[in-house]
């Protein structure tokens, strides 16, 4: 088979959260070792600006979730997907690999297939049309050239769902970058509690204040007890002090900024927003409790259209409640904090829950999902190079 020359291939990668932020920087990392010389834009963050992609938007633009939400930032979203639709049509990037985020990065790929009908287009973290809206799956064939998929359920339900589209499952990123070099536990500590109320504006809005409840409580009962709000960036800290109406935190609460993996690794227990985190502390073996509280009308419309009874993705995987759930009404402090000391001082429940987490772990597949999604898209190329007639071969 005839090779590409990496020397003429341009990529544009389009991740709208900070989860794909990550796992776009792990796959051009990847793409290198086969397009040394390869041009990444897009729409991306620090990570993937740092991995070399030319950033045209910053991802933390497009952070939003929710129908509420996402009404309100509607004027700034439609301007940055004009705009990126007419870098797409003035760059002609040979490939364009949309990374989650389905609520744009669907209507995109709708409008690059009209405007650039042979480009190929791959999607890579499968949006979840398993968990709610699946009859948009049929039509997925006709918008990309490949779905990369992270969960070992999802490929079948597409063969099911969507038989026309070529789907594979490559395991989960997240695996790359934990499995092969696990965080040492020498510095495991029995009384600190991890905070994560979620990497978006709306979420720290939401979400801080109940965890910093649900600390205060658990301190009044237990002294000795420390928690870490881990967060991403300072303007979030700031944001969050804002909101909680405190310019001096108490001395049982301290930030730290980036490394969360790190810091996670360190507590006993972690209390977080539903995401891509709950997967990481199930790796870590961390026990957890997850909590998730968005505006009361996204809630109503999303309570009719979602089809599985978790949220948490580490209990959708293993089809049971392992990880406790507080959504919306049941997200409160007193509901919360008695799971909390319980989770603290149950060495049985601890044990068990961190079972089921491993075994949930182990259902994902290996690690190399990153150089496996290259691998498949470098062979996509190389499809498309092989079936071109010779004239127009370079």
């Amino acid at each position: 088979m005839m090779q590409v020359k990496p020397s003429k291939k341009k990529f544009l990668l389009v991740a709208g959260e900070t989860s794909g932020d990550l796992y776009g920087a792990l796959l051009i990392e990847a793409f290198r070792k086969s397009f040394p010389e390869a041009v990444f834009l897009g729409v991306g963050g620090s990570r993937m600006a740092a991995a070399g992609q030319i950033q045209l938007y910053d991802l933390s633009k497009l952070a939003v979730v929710g129908l509420v939400e996402v009404i309100k930032n509607l004027a700034e979203i439609r301007r940055i997907f004009k705009e990126l639709l007419h870098c797409a049509i003035v760059e002609k990037p040979d490939c364009v690999i949309l990374i989650d985020y389905p609520g744009f990065n669907l209507r995109f790929a709708s409008k690059l297939r009209k405007e650039l009908p042979t480009t190929k287009i791959v999607y890579y973290i499968s949006p979840q049309v398993w968990a709610w809206n699946s009859q948009r799956a049929a039509r997925f064939s006709k918008l990309f050239d490949l779905m990369v998929v992270i969960f070992p359920f999802e490929k079948p339900w597409f063969e099911k769902n969507a038989p026309n589209l070529r789907v594979e499952w490559v395991g989960h990123p997240l695996l790359d970058r934990l499995l092969p070099n696990p965080l040492p536990n020498s510095q495991f500590s029995s009384n600190k509690i991890a905070l994560l109320p979620g990497s978006r504006r709306m979420e720290i809005i939401r979400h801080l204040p109940i965890l910093y409840q649900v600390a205060w409580k658990m301190v009044m009962k237990h002294h000795d007890y420390e928690f870490l709000w881990i967060a991403p960036n300072e303007e979030l800290i700031e944001l969050g002090l804002a909101h909680l109406g405190e310019k001096h935190l108490p001395e049982w609460l301290k930030i730290q900024i980036g490394y969360p993996l790190s810091h996670i690794s360190r507590c006993r227990l972690a209390i977080l927003a539903s995401g891509s985190v709950s997967l990481e502390c199930a790796i870590l073996g961390v026990p957890q409790i997850v909590i998730y509280k968005t505006n009361p009308l996204t809630y109503q419309v999303g309570k009719r259209l979602v089809k599985v009874p978790f949220l948490s993705i580490v209990n959708v995987l293993a089809s049971e409640q392992i990880v406790p759930e507080f959504v919306q009404y049941d997200a409160h402090p007193d509901k919360i904090v008695p799971v909390a000391l319980r989770l603290m001082e149950d060495e049985e429940l601890r044990t068990w829950m961190k079972k089921r987490m491993k075994e949930v772990i182990d259902s994902l597949g290996s690690t190399g999902a990153s150089q496996k999604t290259s691998n498949l898209i470098v062979d996509l190329l190389n499809e498309e190079k092989k079936e071109q007639p010779l004239h127009l071969r370079s």
